[in-house]
């Protein structure tokens, strides 16, 4: 699963409970839920990008390593943000409650996933709040 990746990699970068840890499973889904239903039209889709409600916004980094530009794209690397993993072994996606400079550290040492990094009072991801 990649949580046990995300979790190696936490242990082997020693980074701190300040700076990244799992939500329990039952806050987890909650918010999951919750997220969905605020940006994924349809609510029941797998893959949320296939349908965010409202104007998105994509980039391609030519070298696949859009990971290391994360503290620059957000507006505050120390911020915590929700870390959204997409996991298809479970039926919601494990969250993180973690800063993007951590987040940054940890995506080269697992695996190939993709998640989404939602800031706690959304006032950088969406134009209606």
């Amino acid at each position: 699963m990649v949580t046990d990746e995300i979790e190696n990699a936490i242990r082997n970068l020693n980074l701190a409970e300040s700076d990244i840890f799992r939500l329990p499973d039952n806050q987890a889904q909650t918010l999951y839920f919750d997220l969905l239903e605020k940006f994924v039209e349809g609510g029941g889709r797998r893959w949320w990008w296939e349908a965010f409600k409202g104007e998105a916004t994509s980039i391609t980094f030519p070298d696949g390593n859009g990971f290391e530009k994360i503290t620059k794209l957000v507006p505050n690397a120390q911020e915590k943000v929700w870390f959204i993993v997409e996991e298809d072994q479970i039926p919601f996606y494990p969250i993180y409650d973690a800063t993007p400079a951590a987040i940054a550290k940890i995506i080269p040492e697992c695996y190939g996933f993709e998640y989404y990094l939602v800031p706690k009072d959304k006032n950088w991801i969406t134009q209606d709040d």
